[in-house]
């Protein structure tokens, strides 16, 4: 491990308030789970054909791709993809939330506007409750918390106007620049990693969209789902100080 500020600078307490303006474009809870031998794509489709009304939508397959590259003395070498279904991606009817169903994740989200985290937390745990009854996991093995966050850029603003974490870009080198990705993987605690991204999107002639990605993950092995969902709740309060110390106070102010 390695640091980047001495141990007192690296935390400060913040004092959270709601956001009347949370710029947050997707918030993601994730379930990372152990599958049983026979837990396979029907079984994950009968989870699916449980759920309520709303989330009886058309859905798309989620696949991976492999690929095996074959090489010999005098033989022309040969490629073979393959693809493998993982499960299915899906919205609701209403619009404001969406499933990524497979054999190894459950992925509940909160699409744009965001409204409060008891009423999103609620919902995944619903839906949550209804798949895993059919889907029976072996075990929980991590869960995440993820708040997608965007904002634009016009031509010619600062990012440090909006964000504490960006590039920094050395003297003595153009400040000018057409796009920029940062990530950084910070250890919170002994079980509990974030993941941080921040760049541009959407680059258009005048304008981009501002990347602040922020993903807490927890490593965790519950034994029943009330120890689940207490896992997941603790994860707000490092998402939230992480947060607001990567905000400037006049972007804050803008979203009160």
């Amino acid at each position: 491990m390695y640091n980047l500020k001495s141990q007192s600078l690296r935390r400060r307490i913040l004092n959270f308030k709601t956001l009347s303006k949370a710029p947050i474009k997707e918030a993601l809870i994730g379930i990372r789970m152990q599958q049983a031998a026979d837990s396979g794509l029907g079984l994950l489709e009968d989870a699916l054909r449980g759920l309520p009304d709303d989330y009886q939508t058309p859905r798309e397959p989620i696949t991976i791709s492999q690929t095996q590259l074959t090489f010999g003395p005098g033989a022309p070498s040969s490629a073979n993809v393959e693809q493998r279904q993982l499960g299915w991606r899906f919205a609701g009817k209403s619009k404001r939330y969406a499933v990524q169903a497979r054999t190894d994740w459950f992925i509940f989200s909160h699409l744009a506007p965001y409204t409060t985290w008891p009423e999103f937390s609620g919902e995944a745990q619903r839906v949550w409750r209804i798949f895993a009854n059919v889907y029976e996991p072996i075990h929980t093995q991590a869960v995440s918390v993820r708040n997608i966050n965007e904002v634009s850029l016009e031509v010619g603003e600062d990012v440090e106007k909006y964000l504490n974490f960006y590039i920094n870009v050395p003297e003595g080198v153009p400040q000018g620049f057409k796009n920029y990705f940062a990530r950084i993987e910070l250890h919170h605690s002994e079980d509990i990693v974030i993941a941080l991204q921040s760049g541009l999107l959407s680059v258009l002639p005048n304008s981009a969209q501002l990347l602040l990605d922020i993903e807490v993950t927890r490593t965790v092995a519950p034994k029943s789902e009330d120890e689940l969902w207490a896992a997941i709740n603790s994860l707000r309060e490092p998402k939230n100080q992480t947060f607001f110390s990567c905000i400037t106070k006049e972007w804050e102010a803008r979203l009160r």
